[in-house]
């Protein structure tokens, strides 16, 4: 493999993940702007189950994305997503009707969902020995700008135009990012190497692996971490708006969260990835979950704006980075030729925390109880994810790693 092919790789991985974060958190940005513009009459709830739609999709995506990205390769998997994403948010950007925009939503969360566990993947074999993580944290980190830039456009438009330019802004990339990844990025040599060494793993035979007695325990808790982080993230991610509006700041502020959110994402991916090659993504993976619910708790106590900001940075930081930590963790702890399998049950498991998570907000915005109890509430996922981590084996992991 060249080192061009290698840039070009986890470049469009990154760009793609760009793709992938703006569908999925411009939603949380569109909620307050569509709330308050009264479109199809839809209340909290509705949008609560709007966001829980799109996690039914991502589960359904990642299901899929075991056997596409295993028996088809990286790349067609890669393109497939891409597509995807592109069709729902066009299909939300034109949506006549409540019904036809959460179709689109579902649609968006099936992309996302074949994305993410292709991605860990394709980055865990492109990426240099002893540099895992830090490629992994930085070709993530576009997850975190895409959320970035759907923040910024909410804020620049939410007085100038509706909520249906957010989702069409979400389609166009895809005219760049198909035609570049079928003709730059090239198939993951690891695979094509595992592929000819023998027959090719079946869905099958990779989840009688996985459920097997040397990794049994492993995917259990795996699933469990991840059920719990995804809870986290798309609930605080489909609510943070609400939640800080609720707590006293005016729309645009509650926006500037998000994105304050999403940098915190960026600057994370990195630093977090950076220490995971360092000092083993075990001690970053339960350090970031725990520092994420410190921080929820001191938010929920109502700081100054200025304290405010720094500990949403720190919530992006935190809860989103471990969940990368999570999948390149994932990815490393089984054979090459079953990853995807591995790494797209585990996400599909961690959908129905992630459907759930959008509920689970929405049923802590009670009228009649504190604005500070949603920021507790997300506090508790966050502590059980760091337990399950402590509690995940430290044997069959892959030279390159540390623990």
């Amino acid at each position: 493999m060249t080192r061009s092919h290698q840039r070009a790789a986890l470049g469009w991985s990154w760009a793609a993940l760009a793709l992938n974060g703006y569908g999925i958190l411009v939603f949380g940005a569109a909620v307050p702007v569509m709330l308050r513009s009264g479109v199809w009459g839809l209340t909290r709830e509705d949008y609560a189950l709007l966001g829980s739609i799109t996690l039914a999709g991502m589960l359904v995506g990642a299901f899929a994305a075991g056997n596409l990205a295993d028996r088809r390769g990286r790349r067609p998997a890669l393109l497939t997503s891409v597509g995807v994403i592109a069709c729902g948010m066009l299909a939300c950007g034109l949506a006549p009707t409540s019904t036809t925009f959460g179709l689109g939503r579902f649609v968006v969360g099936v992309g996302a969902g074949l994305m993410l566990p292709t991605a860990a993947a394709l980055v865990s074999e492109f990426a240099p020995d002893g540099r895992k993580y830090l490629y992994q944290g930085a070709v993530f980190g576009g997850v975190g700008l895409g959320g970035a830039l759907g923040a910024v456009i909410a804020l620049a438009t939410h007085d100038l135009t509706s909520f249906r330019f957010l989702f069409l802004c979400g389609a166009a990339p895809a005219l760049v990012l198909l035609p570049a990844i079928y003709r730059g990025v090239p198939e993951s040599e690891e695979y094509l190497r595992a592929r000819g060494s023998g027959t090719p793993a079946t869905t099958s035979t990779s989840w009688r692996l996985l459920l097997s007695s040397d990794y049994r325990t492993r995917t259990l808790l795996f699933w469990g971490t991840t059920f719990m982080s995804l809870l986290l993230l798309f609930g605080a991610f489909t609510w943070l708006p609400v939640m800080m509006n609720n707590a006293g700041y005016d729309l645009g502020s509650s926006l500037a969260f998000l994105l304050t959110l999403s940098l915190g994402v960026i600057a994370g991916s990195l630093s977090s990835s950076w220490l995971a090659d360092r000092i083993g993504k075990r001690h970053v993976i339960i350090g970031s979950f725990a520092g994420t619910a410190i921080a929820f708790c001191l938010v929920g106590g109502a700081p100054p704006p200025v304290i405010g900001y720094v500990l949403v940075a720190a919530i992006g930081a935190g809860a989103v980075n471990a969940q990368f930590l999570i999948n390149g963790y994932v990815a490393a702890s089984y054979p090459t030729m079953h990853r995807g399998t591995a790494l797209g049950s585990t996400l599909s498991v961690g959908r129905l925390g992630g459907v759930i998570g959008p509920l689970y907000g929405g049923s802590l915005l009670r009228d009649d109880w504190s604005s500070a109890i949603p920021f507790y509430g997300f506090a508790v996922p966050a502590v059980v994810a760091a337990l399950l981590t402590v509690a995940i084996p430290v044997e069959q992991v892959r030279q390159w790693e540390s623990v």
